[in-house]
C-alpha cells in the first residue's frame, strides 16, 4: 500500500483534518494522533500493525492505495464519466433584459423576448432529446436576464411540455432558475408549484442599504425585503422547494448585520431550507481578512438555522458543468451557447444554433473545444488539487502553452474551506 498523493491534512488549533480529494472523504483526530500517522504514511505497515481498524479505515477511504493504483487514470476516467453522463442540463434564456441594472453584471441588459416560434422549436428540442438522445433525465433551467418577467409567455408552455413529455417517458425531471426573487411574488406561487419549480438561485448584494442601492427599483420600496418575503413565502407555500442564497462579497460589504436582517424576514421553521454561498464579485478583490469575515458570517448563518457553503470546491470531476456532452444554453432568440458566464450570448455569429427539427448545429467544432483534456498539462497533472480542480475554464483556454490556476486568486484558501467544511459535516 501506499499514501494517495492528493491527500490533504492540515493542522489547526487541537485538531488534524483529513480530506482524499479522490473519494471526497474526510474525518478529524486529535493533533497529536493526526500528525503521528501523517508520518507514517509512507510507512503503512506501521499503521496496520499499531491498529489495524484505522488502517483499513484509510484503505477504504481513499487515503491508503494499492501500489499499482495510477491515480491519474482514475481521475482521466471519472472525468470521462462526467462528460457523457446521460442527465441532461438544458439552461433557457427567456429574455436578456432584466428589471435591475446592478453594477457588477456581467450582461448586456437587452430588450429582449423569446419568440413562439423558437419556443416551438425547444420543445421539438426536449423531444429530440428525451426520444432520440434517450437522456435519463432532465434538469431545466431558467436563466436571464430576469427570466420571471416571462413566466406565463415563455416559462409556462415550455415548462408544461417538458413536464409531460417526461412523465409519459419515464424520465426524471428537475426544475430550477436563477433569479433576482422580484417576481416571486405570491401570486405567482400557485403557477410555480404547477410547474414543479423546486430550486432558485437568489442573490444579495449585502444587508438592505447595499442591496438596495444595488438593486434600485422605481415604485419598491425595499428590493431586499420584497425577495427575502417571497423566499419566505415559497418555502411555507412549496413545501419541498429549497433556496441557494447567494451573497455577493467584496471587501466593503460584508457586515454581520445582515444575519439578524434575514432572520427578521425568514421564519425560523424555513430556515433549514436556505443554503447561504457566498460568491466574490468578480470585479473586486479580496484579501486574506476578507476570507476571514465570511467564515465569521457563515457560522452565523448557520447557528441561526441555515445551511452554509464551507467548501467552494469541486465533487464532479468536471472543471465546469458546461463542459458535459448533455449540457447546452438556449437564448432568447435560438442561438446556443455552452456558457452563461462570456460574451457568446452576446455574439454576431452564434457559435450554436437551434434547428426546426429541435437539433442543434454547431459552427467550426465549437463544442468540442470543452471536451479538451485542458487538465492534460504539467502544470496540472502534477498539482495536489488536481481532483477538485480539473482544470482551466474553455473560455479561458487559448492553445496548449496557455495555462493559469483558477486557486491563484488570493479570495481562494482551499485550506480554510477544507477545514471550515469538515467542521460543519461531523
Amino acid at each position: 500500500m501506499k499514501s494517495s498523493r492528493y491527500n490533504y491534512i492540515f493542522s489547526e488549533g487541537n485538531s488534524s483534518y483529513w480530506f482524499n480529494g479522490i473519494e471526497q472523504t474526510f474525518f478529524k483526530l486529535p493533533v497529536q494522533i493526526g500528525e503521528k500517522i501523517e508520518q507514517m504514511l509512507h510507512s503503512p505497515d506501521e499503521i496496520e500493525q499499531v491498529n489495524f481498524s484505522f488502517y483499513r479505515k484509510l484503505i477504504d477511504s481513499g487515503f491508503l492505495v494499492e501500489d499499482n493504483i495510477d491515480e491519474v487514470e482514475i481521475i482521466r476516467k471519472r472525468n470521462e464519466e462526467a462528460i457523457n453522463r446521460q442527465d441532461y442540463f438544458l439552461i433557457i434564456l427567456p429574455t436578456l433584459n432584466c428589471n435591475f441594472r446592478c453594477w457588477y453584471c456581467i450582461q448586456e441588459h437587452v430588450a429582449s423576448k423569446m419568440s413562439i416560434s423558437t419556443i416551438e422549436k425547444i420543445k421539438r428540442h426536449i423531444d429530440y432529446m428525451i426520444d432520440v438522445k434517450k437522456i435519463s433525465s432532465l434538469h431545466l433551467e431558467w436563466f436571464g436576464g430576469e427570466p420571471f418577467m416571462y413566466l406565463n409567455e415563455v416559462i409556462a408552455p415550455i415548462a408544461q411540455h417538458a413536464l409531460q413529455k417526461c412523465h409519459e417517458k419515464g424520465v426524471f425531471f428537475y426544475h430550477s432558475a436563477t433569479t433576482n426573487g422580484y417576481f416571486l411574488h405570491p401570486e405567482n406561487i400557485n403557477k410555480l408549484s404547477s410547474l414543479k419549480f423546486r430550486n432558485f438561485h437568489i442573490t444579495l448584494d449585502g444587508t438592505q442599504k447595499v442591496h438596495d442601492s444595488v438593486k434600485f427599483q422605481r415604485g419598491c420600496y425595499s428590493a431586499f425585503e420584497r425577495t427575502l418575503k417571497n423566499i419566505d413565502y415559497i418555502l411555507k407555500n412549496i413545501t419541498d422547494a429549497e433556496i441557494l442564497l447567494r451573497i455577493n462579497y467584496t471587501n466593503d460589504n460584508l457586515d454581520e448585520v445582515i444575519v439578524d436582517q434575514v432572520n427578521s424576514i425568514i421564519s425560523f421553521e424555513n430556515r433549514h431550507r436556505i443554503t447561504i454561498n457566498p460568491k466574490k464579485v468578480w470585479q473586486a478583490q479580496a484579501d486574506e481578512f476578507t476570507v476571514d469575515n465570511i467564515t465569521v458570517l457563515l457560522d452565523r448563518f448557520k447557528n441561526s438555522g441555515y445551511k452554509v457553503v464551507y467548501l467552494d470546491i469541486i465533487s464532479n470531476y468536471l472543471s465546469c458543468y458546461s463542459d458535459k456532452k448533455f449540457y447546452n444554453t438556449i437564448n432568447f432568440n435560438g442561438n446556443v451557447v455552452k456558457c452563461t458566464a462570456c460574451d457568446d450570448l452576446y455574439a454576431k455569429e452564434a457559435p450554436g444554433v437551434l434547428n426546426e427539427d429541435g437539433t442543434i448545429s454547431w459552427k467550426n467544432g465549437f463544442e468540442e473545444k470543452f471536451f479538451k483534456k485542458r487538465y492534460e498539462n504539467e502544470m496540472c497533472l502534477s498539482c495536489k488539487y488536481l481532483p477538485i480542480c480539473m482544470g482551466v475554464c474553455a473560455r479561458n483556454y487559448e492553445d496548449d502553452s496557455y495555462f493559469y490556476c483558477k486557486h491563484s486568486d488570493p479570495s481562494v484558501d482551499i485550506r480554510k474551506s477544507i477545514i471550515n467544511y469538515i467542521n460543519y459535516s461531523l
